[in-house]
């Protein structure tokens, strides 16, 4: 596969919109209103409205009071930083955008508010080079220009990058105890069979346990020298470097070690009876009953899992780092194309993105009310203010947690400048000739896909019915019209 060896990274994100009640009880401004500046003859001070897709935090008012005075003293700007709950977040852009209603940056992904389709319907708004350059400055030095790529919707840009960890990295993580206790070589599992001894080994040694989560794992990724480059993460459009060509089969033949595996771990009671399915797994894994799981690998991932399972755990990678579209699109910052001052939006952006201090008031809250700085790392306070650094532009700019690893961001950066950037990064399909088809083969993989991972079925004898299916729903025409498109994007390459 022939890869791109890429320098630092970033994304950005977060979202806004007036028809939704402000956090704190604030009501959002008329369309076009400013408040004014206290001293006379400047510039009226610009209050900008960005929605993001998180739950409302605790102390609202005084956070957002404190970041306000600081964006006005320094920028002449406010902020309305409003938060929808995620359940509602994508219905509520949709009619945002569909109504014009006030807002200036919000939240969108290649997951959540769709990036591609609200780029496609004219509801964000076009940046050029000379809008970004001159509005955007901290943000244009630090992402490498690649990267713009994996975000360009017919050649156009229509988002800011948020800073954070970039590549994809399929791995693992195992209970601690366990490893220690049965002499686990958590280094020397390097394809599906080390994986199963292991799994075999703790299933002898905790009958009252089960060995592993099951599934969640990705084909394209795992055990590989070099990942699989698909269509949307679908296996049956997998592209081969090789040819330059899409194939239905290849990924999937190429799969049968994986597929193998995860039903020998059914049928041996590896994996839980309820594992495509279940709704507890969090306090499974806190009580030690699972006692290993799919885990995507990131520096200081090891003092993470501790925190959030209360025990320790033991992390090991089990693919190369890589860099897909999906994951440059993965948390954004789109501008209102109806802003009535776009370019104040993206500076406000930019300064907050070159900003520490204001950046950890947001991700953080206040110290003293919100958390308390020991030796230079944030411990947090009970009722205190919490918000998605990664919505929130630079993640780096973040202090580090109690429990965080020393170097974790230079560990981080090293990883994004390491990653190889995948085959087909910045080719984003055009679904409109296919759009029928092409949503039927995702149902049908959506029926199957659990049936493989978790080794539900046989399959032998799943994935020539589900291929069947496929071929019924227009797998070729879906092939042949994303062949030419891909065709036409390495031409212009």
């Amino acid at each position: 596969m022939k890869n791109k060896k890429m320098c630092s990274l970033l994304l950005a994100a977060a979202m806004g919109m007036s028809a939704l009640v402000g956090c704190g009880g604030q009501s959002a401004p008329e369309k076009g209103n400013s408040a004014p500046a206290s001293d006379a003859g400047k510039e009226e001070t610009t209050n900008i409205i960005w929605m993001i897709r998180s739950a409302e935090p605790k102390n609202y008012d005084s956070v957002m009071a404190a970041v306000n005075e600081k964006l006005k003293n320094d920028i002449n700007m406010t902020l309305d930083l409003r938060f929808v709950d995620p359940g509602d977040y994508n219905t509520k852009m949709q009619m945002a955008m569909a109504g014009g209603d006030d807002w200036d940056l919000c939240f969108t992904a290649s997951w959540a508010n769709n990036y591609v389709n609200a780029a496609g319907k004219g509801a964000l708004l076009q940046l050029s080079d000379e809008m970004l350059k001159e509005n955007a400055p901290n943000m244009m030095k630090t992402i490498p220009e690649q990267l713009w790529d994996g975000i360009r919707v017919n050649g156009g840009i229509y988002a800011l990058m948020n800073y954070q960890v970039m590549y994809d990295q399929a791995g693992f993580m195992m209970l601690k105890s366990a490893v220690d206790e049965q002499n686990i070589d958590v280094n020397a599992i390097k394809d599906w069979d080390s994986m199963s001894a292991a799994f075999e080994k703790l299933a002898a040694a905790y009958p009252d346990k089960y060995a592993t989560r099951g599934g969640c794992f990705d084909f394209a990724l795992m055990f590989r020298d070099e990942a699989v480059s698909t269509v949307m993460g679908l296996p049956f459009l997998a592209f081969d470097p090789e040819t330059n060509k899409l194939s239905n089969t290849m990924l999937l033949e190429d799969s049968e070690a994986a597929m193998a595996a995860a039903k020998s771990w059914k049928d041996k009671g590896y994996i839980p009876a309820d594992a495509a399915t279940m709704q507890d797994e969090a306090t499974m894994l806190t009580e030690g009953k699972i006692l290993s799981r799919y885990q995507r690998m990131k520096p200081g991932l090891d003092a993470a899992l501790k925190v959030i399972y209360k025990s320790d755990w033991v992390s090991f990678p089990c693919s190369t780092k890589i860099i897909n579209t999906n994951a440059v699109q993965s948390t954004l910052t789109g501008v209102n194309v109806n802003s009535k001052h776009p370019e104040k939006a993206i500076q406000l952006f930019d300064y907050i993105f070159g900003n520490k201090e204001v950046s950890n008031m947001l991700f953080f809250g206040l110290e003293g009310q919100d958390y308390e700085l020991v030796d230079g790392r944030v411990k947090k306070l009970e009722n205190s203010w919490t918000a998605p650094a990664w919505m929130l532009g630079n993640q780096f700019n973040a202090y580090l947690g109690e429990n965080d690893a020393e170097g974790i961001w230079e560990e981080t950066m090293k990883g994004n400048e390491e990653a190889d950037l995948d085959a087909l990064f910045g080719f984003v399909p055009d679904r409109t000739p296919i759009e029928t088809e092409l949503a039927t083969c995702e149902a049908i993989w959506g029926e199957y896909k659990d049936i493989l991972y978790f080794g539900l079925q046989d399959y032998k004898t799943v994935v020539p019915e589900m291929m069947d299916k496929l071929q019924k729903a227009g797998l070729e025409k879906v092939t042949a019209e994303l062949q030419s498109q891909i065709d036409a994007f390495l031409a212009a390459k």
